[in-house]
């Protein structure tokens, strides 16, 4: 296992700091930001594509965190004349989730090597992969996201501090509002899984939620400066990819009607085949590439199969279930399914907790892994950079 991963990181390595290229919407953001200002003075690589246009400015409708965390390496970099690319700080990013799922596992008492091949599996086997090799500023977010959510985890499995997590989860909101949901796990463990003291409890509460709802009340006041709204992101004023997400958003931008659409993406979606033209059906080599607009998590990360051959009778998964629900629901209810990406990457937002049930009751199960599981990790981490490359 040592050999591919290292290569999976030399992958990473050259793609997020030796050729830090793509839209730096982050660090760009990070320069207005130190000059007082919450709109773009620079213009992206790639226009202002997806960027929300209002009074005569174009702001970032994503959270602000990423952008406050690269402000110190922005502003030293600009000492020295030189652009600080988010590949830069990704890299490290990525091998701190890394650092994480590897120490949750061994929590979750698996043997060094069963916890290694879990690590390589979430790393390199899921939706993460795509969003881990580029540095590009949606991606950018997706993986600071990921790896606070994964922060959340290993707290609760140590000292379980509910200032901390509700700390990381204040980080949380002001990164993706959409990952925000799985902090429901914390409360209702906290309200139905513990033995504790009412007022016991209602300090725990406290600490949870103190840190998310000044989060939050930052968040309008940032939301009200740009838009006159506290509830307004920008997501109203976006300056969309393609006409199909315009047309799609039109509809609505939460919706009844994109739920197939995203249930399609999320579990059906398989590669689409490649032909020699346009009038036959005669394939071409490579045969098959990724779908841009997503693939089945089954067929980026097939060992999620193992999801419906386990038991969850006990109430810490039921907790589990009920927190990926209210994270899901609205993802799947968005207009947008995240176009020009590697699997359902939209996904991520409640992955770790997906992967923290499979594994946890995995384990309860199996105590350790199948040589069939790590197979499928194997053959899905390579399958998944061939597809990945198809793409750009």
């Amino acid at each position: 296992m040592v050999f591919p991963t290292l290569f999976f990181f030399l992958v990473i390595f050259v793609s997020n700091f030796l050729l830090p290229v793509g839209e730096q919407h982050n660090s760009l953001l990070a320069r207005s930001f130190l000059d007082g200002k919450l709109f773009f003075i620079n213009e992206p690589l790639h226009k202002w594509i997806d960027t929300a246009f209002f009074g005569n400015h174009h702001y970032w409708p994503l959270g602000p965190f990423p952008t406050v965390i690269l402000m110190l390496p922005v502003f030293l970099f600009s000492f020295f004349g030189k652009f600080f690319y988010q590949g830069y700080l990704q890299f490290f990013i990525v091998l701190a989730v890394f650092i994480l799922v590897y120490k949750i596992s061994q929590k979750l008492k698996y043997s060094n090597s069963d916890s290694f091949f879990l690590t390589f599996g979430f790393s390199f086997s899921s939706a993460f992969l795509g969003v881990s090799i580029l540095s590009w500023s949606w991606w950018f977010t997706q993986v600071v996201t990921t790896l606070l959510l994964f922060l959340a985890i290993h707290e609760y499995l140590n000292k379980k501090r509910y200032l901390l997590i509700g700390t990381i989860f204040g980080f949380i909101a002001a990164t993706r509002l959409s990952a925000l949901p799985p902090v429901a796990f914390f409360f209702l463990e906290i309200l139905l899984g513990s033995k504790k003291l009412f007022t016991s409890k209602l300090k725990s509460f406290f600490f949870l939620f103190i840190p998310i709802l000044i989060s939050l009340m930052l968040l309008a006041g940032y939301n009200y400066q740009r838009f006159g709204n506290i509830f307004e992101q920008g997501y109203n004023y976006q300056i969309l990819l393609t006409e199909s997400l315009s047309k799609a958003r039109e509809y609505g931008i939460f919706s009844l009607a994109h739920l197939p659409t995203n249930l399609y993406y999320f579990l059906l979606s398989v590669p689409l085949p490649i032909f020699r033209d346009g009038v036959s059906h005669v394939l071409k080599f490579p045969f098959v590439m990724a779908d841009p607009w997503g693939m089945s998590i089954f067929i980026t990360s097939p060992y999620f199969i193992y999801l419906f051959f386990l038991k969850y009778k006990d109430k810490i998964s039921k907790l589990f279930l009920v927190s990926i629900f209210l994270t899901a629901l609205p993802i799947l209810l968005y207009y947008g399914v995240g176009f020009r990406q590697f699997g359902y990457r939209y996904s991520l937002d409640f992955l770790p907790f997906l992967f923290w049930l499979l594994i946890r009751n995995y384990n309860s199960k199996y105590k350790k892994l199948s040589n069939k599981f790590k197979i499928l990790v194997l053959i899905s981490a390579f399958t998944n950079l061939y597809l990945f490359r198809t793409l750009f």
